[in-house]
């Protein structure tokens, strides 16, 4: 008895230890997702010509555009953080969650929940609004967590410079795929798309 009381309070450590910031930024992202036109999944958001409209409303209120952002208005400034969590499609929100769910959550545990969350959400609000100032004469709504992530992964490959990904799967040619984490087209796209956080820091 006394064993298996030990076992649980050690599986309720280990979890509270676990990247909660990184799962927490991805149900955000999720559940602003799925309340969102562009999930398709609210009827009362209309179909067709109404449900284009309502996206394009929506987008506009949370998203970040451009010339509004740089108009001297205080409401603007908020929409790089609000953006953060817009996501425009489907495969636009699944493949910015895969790649924050396999790099975040080993960044956050190495630079620590609180400073993994402030660099987060400092790094995606500049991203976005460098953007922004490149095109500041743009009414063109931006959305995502792409500058965010890509930070991200930046922060993973300095803190973990000798991280490689396992692949499960095979190259064309029938030899094992895999590669470093500094090869792009290697280690890191295949290791994400074949085998989803199957990373090991420390080969």
């Amino acid at each position: 008895m006394l064993c298996r009381m030990i076992v649980k309070w050690r599986a309720l450590r280990d979890a509270a230890r676990g990247p909660v910031v990184t799962y927490a930024l991805i149900a955000g992202c999720c559940a602003a997702f799925l309340a969102s036109p562009a999930s398709g999944l609210n009827p009362s958001f209309g179909t067709g010509e109404r449900l284009m409209e309502t996206g394009t409303a929506y987008f506009r209120h949370w998203g970040v555009v451009p010339d509004e952002l740089f108009s001297g208005a205080a409401r603007p400034l908020l929409t790089p953080l609000t953006a953060l969590f817009v996501h425009g499609s489907w495969l636009h929100l699944l493949g910015n969650m895969l790649f924050l769910y396999v790099f975040g959550a080993m960044t956050e545990q190495r630079m620590g929940r609180p400073a993994f969350l402030v660099f987060y959400l400092c790094t995606g609000y500049v991203a976005l609004a460098v953007y922004a100032a490149a095109n500041a004469s743009s009414d063109q709504t931006l959305v995502g967590a792409s500058g965010a992530i890509s930070a991200a992964l930046g922060a993973f490959l300095c803190l973990f410079p000798r991280a490689r990904a396992a692949v499960a799967g095979r190259a064309p040619g029938g030899e094992r795929a895999g590669g470093g984490l500094s090869r792009p087209c290697g280690g890191v796209l295949r290791g994400v798309l074949l085998r989803v956080g199957a990373l090991s820091p420390y080969d």
